[in-house]
């Protein structure tokens, strides 16, 4: 359906009050300034989760990452099909001295997913799908997206019981970093993970579980693929059961509580909270988004394919890029629309299938970089306090908070959470100049201090803005990781951006070795 400016507006401005607003702004904004036509090109393309690399193998080529800063040369591209592929691409790259490095969808933003002058694996080919219905699990390839998974599992009145906050990520990309959810009764990915099979830097492929090859289990998971090749994982599934949806405007100095509160209560299955952002109420409201068990025999159809019909997202979102005043529109539509947009029941499956690509940011000049925090419980409201005077001394154009409760994770190694935390999602708008590169880079490094002063810690998929002292610091365990790597992979065959940025000599690990 093709679409003009004069109805476009007209509709906006003939629902409701905030969509009025918003029709003003992108008249004041967009139409009227050639310089912000890229805003609304694509505000009705429909996506959906491809992200797969088609470049002919053998061809040296440029890849990034979702925060476009960490733009690197690989020297060969293949996509493993099969096991037996991935099995040969190790052993070619053996037989050659060449390093290799693997991606998924490529959204970690600290160069986990890139290298430089390797054998890049793309392993989104790798994307087997198949549920079993004899013990209800599901047994996956790395490269299959969360959203294979729930189409593999809705049929059968199952969900996934932990994933990130959007379908489009791969499995194996999720596994690496250990990703949690927003359902408050469970923690990390880790905790339902039956078994992993993966290629080690021989080339062979191993079985690992809590019993078999237990230490390489809980260092692979959140390992950042240092340890070898993901190729199949067996996950424990949920019940796709029926939820009721509320928003619940509360104070932020009142949201920890509340949402304590309402954690406790296991009716309540999936939880989150966004904070305002713009000048007058910064960080002062939030409204929590609350799905509980509604005990409903109607089952609402699942919608899996969250990133169609994102178009008004896409525009209010990018609005709110602009300024203040943006971000105030945004802020009361979400207040007004929220609970008229959301279905009052649906899914678990649904629930979990929330679009993200409306986040997408088109304007060449600036990019989005995205971070995440973890904080104590007991310290959570300290730290926002601590934050915003960080973000006001050092200008950072805040786009976005968002807080979930992550419960404590003792199974993962590199554990982000080693007692009950919670995660601060925040988006950050920066513009593509060496000014702001550098500011962004002193802002995170005294961010991180403050971390530590609070025994907090940063998500390390999330731009690599620390120290390694600061790395060890908050996650003294990633001694414990390195001296695995220098046992099972002494050749350093698998490597990327991060790991040799911070990988310590040799000689300064004192780790005994793990058996």
């Amino acid at each position: 359906m093709k679409i003009n400016r004069r109805s476009f507006l007209k509709l906006l401005a003939s629902t409701t009050p905030p969509l009025a607003i918003g029709s003003l702004l992108i008249k004041a904004y967009i139409w009227d300034d050639p310089s912000k036509q890229w805003l609304i090109t694509d505000l009705f393309q429909q996506e959906n989760d491809a992200n797969k690399l088609t470049l002919a193998p053998s061809l040296q080529a440029h890849l990034d990452d979702a925060s476009h800063l960490n733009r690197s040369i690989v020297a060969e591209i293949r996509s493993p099909k099969t096991v037996a592929e991935v099995i040969k691409a190790v052993r070619d790259a053996r037989s050659t001295n060449r390093k290799i490095s693997l991606s998924g969808v490529r959204h970690s933003m600290g160069g986990q997913a890139l290298g430089l002058n390797t054998l890049h694996l793309d392993m989104t080919h790798l994307d087997s799908v198949c549920y079993n219905a004899s013990d209800q699990t599901v047994t996956v390839g790395p490269g299959a997206t969360w959203r294979q998974v729930q189409q593999a599992l809705s049929p059968h009145g199952r969900a996934v019981r932990v994933m990130q906050d959007s379908n489009i990520f791969s499995v194996g990309g999720s596994l690496s970093v250990n990703a949690h959810g927003k359902d408050p009764q469970y923690a990390s990915l880790i905790e339902s993970v039956n078994y992993l099979k993966m290629v080690t830097a021989e080339g062979q492929e191993i079985l690992c579980d809590r019993t078999q090859n237990k230490d390489l289990f809980s260092a692979a998971i959140g390992g950042y693929g240092l340890l070898g090749i993901i190729t199949e994982v067996n996950l424990l599934t949920t019940q796709d059961s029926i939820y009721s949806f509320s928003l619940l405007p509360v104070q932020t100095n009142s949201l920890i509580d509340k949402l304590q509160s309402l954690s406790k209560n296991p009716a309540n299955r999936l939880l989150e909270a966004h904070l305002s952002v713009d000048e007058d109420r910064f960080l002062t409201e939030s409204l929590i988004f609350q799905y509980s068990e509604a005990h409903s025999s109607d089952k609402p159809k699942d919608e899996l394919n969250g990133e169609n019909n994102i178009w008004l997202r896409k525009v209010v979102f990018q609005i709110s890029r602009t300024g203040n005043f943006g971000k105030w529109v945004r802020w009361e539509m979400e207040k007004s629309l929220s609970p008229l947009v959301e279905s009052k029941t649906l899914s678990r499956n649904t629930a979990m299938a929330v679009p993200v690509r409306f986040l997408q940011n088109p304007d060449p000049h600036s990019t989005d970089i995205l971070q995440e925090y973890f904080v104590p419980t007991d310290q959570a409201n300290t730290f926002l306090e601590g934050y915003k005077k960080l973000i006001k001394k050092y200008n950072i154009n805040l786009l976005n908070v968002t807080i979930r409760k992550v419960n404590k994770d003792t199974n993962a190694l590199v554990s982000y959470a080693q007692q009950d935390m919670y995660g601060f999602v925040v988006y950050y708008k920066v513009e593509q100049n060496s000014t702001a590169i550098r500011t962004l880079n002193a802002f995170t490094s005294e961010l991180v201090d403050y971390l530590i002063s609070l025994k907090a810690t940063y998500y390390l998929c999330y731009g690599s803005y620390y120290s390694q002292a600061q790395l060890t610091t908050m996650y003294p365990a990633i001694r414990r990781l390195f001296t695995l790597k220098t046992q099972l992979d002494p050749t350093t065959l698998f490597t990327n951006l991060w790991y040799e940025k911070y990988r310590a000599p040799r000689d300064t690990m004192q780790d005994k070795p793990i058996s």
